[in-house]
């Protein structure tokens, strides 16, 4: 049988299995994932009786114009739509996909399709239009959720509510400089209590922040998110051409002439120390006033690329892949599991850079989450780079460079994304390092993880929605990937799996040049929806009665042999103690 090149698990009759390339670090490598044959054939019925299923969206990016018309403008439009104009396609968010107006349609077509769960944000700036309650509540935004959050609840779907997605309002911004300031921290804890205030008797599952690192990067490291500020590189220059706007830094203009505010190699590093802090705020605050009554649980969303060594035979590289990982999972992950920054952190920035923490904020950080949500969709190639050509800041402090090419071969299919191509075995790999390095967590949610197609408006929807399989694929192979993780002790803490997104959406920088949804959004036909193929593919997995083969019995699907999957399925020449010998190379000592 053929071993998938991509290393792809497809659920079926198993081959042989690779063995571990390298030393005993054995989670930087690409290690031994089996393959299989033919995931379409998956129904929900082979993971366990009480997994979640749901579909994701953001508040700025499916509802922009009714509830920000009712509130203030929020920094996202602001700074990358009217200053800096960076949006790809010109537009501005100002209707999305009108999920204001049709969330009963959405919600009730998730039920429909067989979906548990919808993960939603709740927009601050629409709800504190001011940023804090002294300057008012909207009771019309807090009506609009309440709906929201009680129509989810009358399809018997459970809501996964986000406090935070990145749209901070304009005024807390220009007042004290948004998160660069400590102040954000009550400001958010004075937002969050009026979330668990108004909706904490009915949500039972709440995250903080989603992906702070993607807040901290963009924003203040490359200048594609608000307040798009980016550290100089050694061949910008100032713009000085284009005249400062009142109460805003200089202007900043690259060699392609894109142009950014100046931020300081300092200014990500303090943007994700407050974003921590806020976030425990929140926790501390949910734990000691609601979370005995209303009986919910609390916990953060972050995101990671998984990475492979370039060189697999070099050191150095495989130095720069923990590298790699410590500066995108454990920089927030570290400090809510242990109360402390990665030491590869520690090491490498320095140490003006990378404010430590008090220890009364130690006390508040340190366990603050009752479950982790990862959101993952790729994985790249690292390697050591002692000079890298990026000046100072986040990116020159790893000392690493990456890629998603080694030699003239892509490290999988790409999407209508740069950032993302599809690596399914990449998500086997970090669920397998969060349950071996981070055992304190006692749950863990995939949030987010989706694939992107470009946004081309000369194809009609039926062409768009017909022509989705590597939608469809890219799911599948993940959710292979995960089964595989979980079963046979691997990951019991793995608890539900959310499809990103729902449907086409406003996506932030992107504007609408890509489409991640399960539903086809018609922007020129009223907004009209159009399942596609992939959201056809999940109905039938979530539908289907269907039940699995007879020698697949993981862990929650006990027989009284006890024999798991591998051991049923060796093969003539393998056995029982070479299988045994094979997972004890993947476990480290």
């Amino acid at each position: 049988m053929e071993m998938e090149k991509n290393g792809v698990v497809i659920i079926g009759n198993e081959v042989e299995e690779s063995s571990l390339i390298g030393s005993s670090e054995w989670w930087i490598h690409e290690g031994p994932v089996p393959a299989y044959h033919d995931n379409s054939g998956l129904t929900r019925h082979w993971f366990p009786p009480d997994f979640i299923f749901g579909a994701g969206t953001a508040a700025f990016q499916v509802i922009y114009l009714y509830l920000y018309l009712l509130s203030s403008l929020n920094s996202f439009i602001y700074y990358i739509g009217f200053v800096l104009g960076k949006i790809a396609d010109g537009s501005n968010g100002t209707v999305a996909c009108d999920m204001y107006n049709r969330y009963k349609e959405d919600i009730k077509m998730m039920k429909q399709m067989g979906f548990d769960s919808y993960r939603f944000s709740i927009s601050w700036p629409t709800i504190l239009p001011g940023g804090r309650c002294s300057a008012g509540i909207n009771r019309e935004g807090i009506d609009y959720y309440n709906d929201v959050i009680n129509t989810v609840l009358k399809h018997k779907m459970k809501p996964f509510v986000t406090i935070f997605h990145w749209d901070l309002p304009l005024c807390l911004e220009k007042e004290y400089g948004g998160f660069l300031s400590k102040r954000i921290k009550d400001d958010f804890r004075e937002f969050a209590e009026v979330c668990f205030w108004e909706f904490g008797d009915r949500v039972k599952h709440w995250t903080t922040v989603n992906e702070p690192w993607t807040y901290a990067v963009n924003g203040y490291v490359r200048g594609s998110f608000p307040p798009g500020r980016k550290v100089p590189a050694p061949d910008d220059k100032l713009a000085t051409k284009i005249p400062p706007h009142r109460g805003l830094p200089p202007l900043i203009e690259n060699t392609t002439g894109d142009k950014f505010l100046i931020a300081r190699p300092s200014d990500a590093y303090t943007v994700g120390r407050n974003l921590l802090l806020a976030h425990a705020e929140a926790v501390h605050l949910y734990r000691t006033k609601f979370q005995e009554a209303q009986q919910g649980k609390i916990g953060i969303v972050l995101n990671s690329h998984w990475f492979y060594a370039f060189n697999e035979e070099s050191e150095a590289d495989k130095l720069a892949v923990r590298r790699a990982v410590d500066f995108m999972l454990g920089w927030f992950l570290d400090p809510v599991v242990h109360g402390r920054y990665p030491e590869n952190m520690i090491n490498c920035v320095p140490p003006d850079n990378l404010a430590s923490f008090t220890p009364q904020e130690i006390r508040k950080l340190k366990g603050s989450l009752d479950f982790l949500g990862l959101n993952y969709y790729t994985t790249e190639y690292v390697s050591d780079d002692p000079h890298p050509p990026d000046g100072e800041g986040y990116f020159a402090d790893q000392k690493a460079q990456f890629k998603f090419e080694r030699d003239n071969q892509l490290i999988g299919p790409p999407s209508g994304s740069r950032w993302l191509h599809s690596v399914p075995k990449g998500i086997y790999w970090i669920l397998t390092y969060l349950d071996q390095v981070y055992p304190e967590l006692n749950e863990i949610y995939i949030t987010e993880n989706g694939f992107s197609t470009k946004g081309d408006f000369k194809k009609t929807a039926k062409m768009v929605c017909d022509d989705d399989e590597d939608r469809t694929k890219y799911h599948q192979n993940h959710l292979a990937n995960i089964l595989k993780a979980m079963k046979d002790d691997i990951l019991k803490k793995l608890k539900g799996y959310f499809v990103w997104s729902w449907c086409d959406n406003f996506e932030w920088g992107d504007g609408y040049t890509v489409r991640f949804g399960l539903v086809y959004v018609d922007y020129t036909n009223d907004l009209t929806r159009y399942p596609k193929d992939s959201a056809a593919w999940f109905a039938k997995f979530l539908k289907s009665k269907a039940e699995p083969p007879k020698w697949f019995h993981p862990w929650w699907r006990l027989r009284s042999d006890k024999r798991s999957l591998d051991q049923e399925n060796i093969g003539e020449n393998e056995t029982a103690d070479k299988r045994l010998k094979l997972v004890e190379t993947i476990t480290p000592e």
